[in-house]
């Protein structure tokens, strides 16, 4: 299955992904980015957010953490939510910086 998984993630994105921990080195990772949009209630005015997900194989980063750095081609991100599915795949809310 997690073999799957990575084929899935890489066929799926393809992107040049560097992790790099609070304390650690860098590494290049697998994983898909996406933007995901919501509605936000706002008053009398509904307000569109739209925030970057990135999801990666639970065992490629078993200790992420929140406040780790990923760049993606020539942006850089911090780590803002960890959502683990329970079934091998994490998702990274981002913020970028």
């Amino acid at each position: 299955m997690q073999d799957h998984d990575l084929a899935l993630l890489q066929t799926l994105d393809g992107q040049y992904i560097v992790y790099t921990p609070k304390l650690g080195s860098p590494k290049v990772i697998d994983g898909m980015l996406q933007e995901h949009t919501q509605m936000i209630p706002g008053g009398n005015v509904e307000i569109v957010a739209t925030h970057p997900v990135l999801s990666v194989r639970n065992v490629d980063l078993p200790d992420v953490q929140i406040g780790d750095l990923i760049a993606v081609d020539s942006q850089s991100y911090e780590v803002a939510v960890i959502r683990p599915d329970n079934e091998g795949i994490v998702e990274l809310v981002l913020e970028r910086l």
